[in-house]
């Protein structure tokens, strides 16, 4: 069965930059995070939340697998600034995590707002919430196209 996570994504300017990798990154420091890592399985849904903006959905993807971000002499992971990460997103901790995803929908134009209060980096979906992402998932599968990086 699919699970839907919604995860913070600042002001999703790094997102953006790093869409066309189909990356995204997060901290293993937060107990949440670790939590998610043990709980989220290839096929789950994705949907990027912009912080500060009543919970503005601004992307969806599949999730497909994660890994330690690594660098060395024969091992290394895209940096920061090859993934078009920049510090003006207040990230409080580096990314150590690779999150990567296939199926991306780009819905800044979509006006899809969860008005989701919870400070909390990923939130695992509740029937509860304001919007009813399974079902908002199959109109946009419907009518949208995949696309290949977020404008």
């Amino acid at each position: 069965m699919t699970t839907d996570w919604i995860l913070r994504c600042g002001n999703g300017t790094n997102l953006k930059n790093s869409s066309n990798y189909k990356i995204w990154g997060i901290t293993a420091n937060c107990s949440r995070n670790k939590h998610w890592l043990k709980k989220v399985r290839p096929g789950d849904r994705l949907w990027f939340l912009q912080n500060k903006s009543h919970g503005k959905i601004i992307a969806v993807a599949t999730y497909r697998s994660h890994n330690i971000r690594l660098n060395g002499e024969l091992i290394s992971s895209l940096t920061d600034e090859e993934l078009g990460w920049h510090d003006s997103e207040n990230w409080h901790c580096p990314a150590d995590i690779e999150i990567h995803y296939t199926t991306l929908y780009g819905l800044e134009h979509c006006e899809l707002f969860t008005h989701l209060r919870d400070p909390g980096p990923i939130i695992k979906y509740d029937q509860k919430m304001y919007l009813n992402l399974p079902v908002e998932y199959s109109y946009i599968t419907r009518y949208s196209k995949v696309t290949n990086r977020i404008k």
